[in-house]
């Protein structure tokens, strides 16, 4: 790219040559540190001021053989790259022209690309020569590798099947920064005498700088094991790996449980923060299921692969005919935490009511059996619900077309923010159509509860809609509830979901709901203003369903109410 002719990045060889002949540090900067000095937030990292001055400064520091700055080798010859990439590119420095131009003042770079030396490229010939050459960097070598919860670098292959000994430490999957000190205080104190691999993001550039300045030789080497993995499978396309992290996956949903003895015994520090919520108690996951089969195993997936460990799964099998009972029993005879119970067919309320009955911890969430959560969705809600002691916590949620196999994302790092709400502040929401807090208000997912808001309330049997007719009794006994505006929880979408079709012909139910909850906030004393006024709009739309399915009887009964209504205002 001619606008670019100042910025000189050596290709991925002379790179690898550089470090192995100098044993220097490498910070490998990507469009995430990018952004994030753009005052930007990327998937694993929210945007810090800190954060953003430290790399700023890192990729302001000239190469030398103590320490090798890198940059993504595509300012020339981009078109040794597959057009995804090209297009990628083409579209970044559109973006960040100016600062390309202003910011890169140093003599030459290394290539942020030589841990990326296989997908992207367009000839692949010589992925081979080089990941052997790669791994002369840890050739009988002791090395320390510190990494994400999910990352589990070389496990599953011989990435590092020649290094003399292999530790590791474990960080934060998101916002590693948070932990940047003690990250560096226990590096120096277990990475002596060892190489040391970053996998930690934005947060490894940091970490990289500082222990070069101790003696440490530490290189940022993320994305390096799919790579890695994609190479050895001979795919043509980014897939998804089943047990760790993938790269480029922004969420980390369905990554299975590593149990391995020979990693967690390499396991020295973890410093990821889970231990420590672990004392905080544990939380029941009630999960009612009713022929399931063909989403049933990503949802047990998910759960199993949470970073928060502490939890039990009640599953409540609904006298499903398909192969949902088979699976259910095979995941329980696996995993002592998934807890499978079998009912006549009764429907979700009562399947729910009896898992109620069963559940032994001291927070409880719902997840339905067709949807999905990310692998840090229970940590995360535990984290809101205690750093604002509040009785409920609750996040957005992101839907899924089964169809299109898509996701549609409602929550992005753009409009993230996180609140706290009083029970009245928070059931006004009914109406309010940003952010979908009209929807999450009411779903009972999405959150997670202090066990003993449920004293002596059930959920309603043989009434669909029972998200609406128990969630507002829970909010009022809750002191406040806490929101993050993040979309972990998996919304699935699918022709044959009778949670999300049976609502549409609920008529009466939406309506008694509704009658139901300002009786009781009236009651209580509470202005019910905003509520009168959702429940017309609530009989509008009943009322026209009900010419749709020419449903006489409701026709009549809806239209009586909103006369009377009318005639009174």
């Amino acid at each position: 790219m001619s606008r670019f002719s100042q910025i000189k990045v050596l290709d991925n060889d002379a790179s690898l040559d550089f470090i192995l002949k100098n044993n220097c540090s490498v910070a490998r900067f990507g469009d995430g540190e990018v952004d994030i000095i753009n005052g930007k937030s990327i998937p694993y990292q929210v945007y810090d001021s800190n954060l953003a001055e430290d790399l700023r400064h890192i990729l302001e520091r000239q190469s030398d053989q103590e320490f090798l700055v890198c940059l993504p080798d595509v300012f020339e010859h981009v078109e040794r790259y597959n057009s995804s990439a090209q297009l990628f590119w083409n579209s970044h420095f559109e973006q960040y022209e100016s600062f390309y131009q202003t910011e890169l003042m140093s003599d030459w770079y290394g290539s942020t690309f030589l841990s990326r030396p296989y997908i992207d490229l367009v000839d692949k010939s010589q992925a081979k020569s080089y990941f052997d050459k790669l791994k002369q960097l840890w050739e009988n070598r002791d090395i320390l590798i510190v990494e994400g919860t999910t990352s589990r670098s070389g496990v599953g292959n011989d990435l590092f099947d020649n290094a003399k000994s292999i530790k590791r430490i474990i960080g934060p999957s998101k916002n590693a920064y948070s932990k940047a000190k003690e990250l560096f205080e226990a590096i120096q104190e277990h990475g002596k005498d060892k190489l040391v691999l970053l996998m930690l993001g934005p947060t490894a550039k940091v970490l990289a700088a500082a222990l070069s300045t101790k003696g440490i030789q530490a290189i940022d080497l993320g994305h390096i094991d799919s790579e890695y993995e994609w190479f050895k499978r001979q795919v043509t396309h980014k897939v998804k790996l089943e047990n760790k992290h993938t790269a480029e996956f922004n969420q980390d949903h369905g990554v299975l449980p590593e149990i391995g003895e020979t990693y967690t015994s390499q396991i020295v520090l973890d410093l990821s923060g889970t231990n420590d919520l672990n004392k905080q108690g544990m939380i029941s996951v009630i999960v009612p299921v009713y022929n399931s089969e063909q989403y049933l195993e990503r949802c047990l997936n998910s759960i199993l692969a949470q970073t928060y460990p502490n939890f039990e799964a009640i599953v409540i099998n609904d006298g499903s005919t398909d192969r949902s009972a088979a699976i259910l029993e095979d995941y329980a005879s696996r995993d002592s935490r998934i807890q499978v119970f079998h009912q006549v067919n009764q429907g979700p309320s009562a399947a729910r009511n009896f898992a109620l009955n069963l559940v032994q911890g001291d927070y409880i969430t719902f997840i339905d059996s067709d949807d999905f959560v990310d692998d840090t969705y229970l940590e995360k809600l535990l984290r809101t619900l205690l750093k604002n002691d509040a009785d409920i916590a609750s996040t957005s949620f992101t839907s899924y077309n089964e169809e299109r196999q898509s996701f549609l994302f409602f929550a992005t790092k753009d409009n993230y923010f996180e609140a706290v709400y009083s029970p009245e502040e928070w059931l006004n929401h009914e109406n309010t159509g940003q952010y979908n807090l009209f929807l999450i208000v009411t779903f009972m997912t999405l959150k997670l509860y202090k066990r003993h808001l449920f004293t002596d309330i059930e959920y309603p049997v043989g009434r669909t809609r029972e998200d609406d007719a128990i969630g507002y009794k829970l909010c009022l006994r809750a002191n406040k509830i806490a929101f993050i505006n993040e979309g972990c929880y998996y919304y699935s979408q699918h022709a044959d979901s009778l949670s999300k079709t049976v609502m549409l012909k609920d008529i009466d139910g939406m309506i008694a709901n509704a009658e139901e909850r300002i009786a009781l906030l009236a009651a209580m004393g509470l202005d019910v203003t905003i509520h009168i006024k959702s429940y017309v709009e609530r009989l509008e739309k009943c009322l026209n369903d009900a010419i749709n399915m020419s449903d006489i009887d409701s026709y009549k009964k809806i239209k009586v109410k909103l006369d009377l209504i009318k005639n009174n205002h």
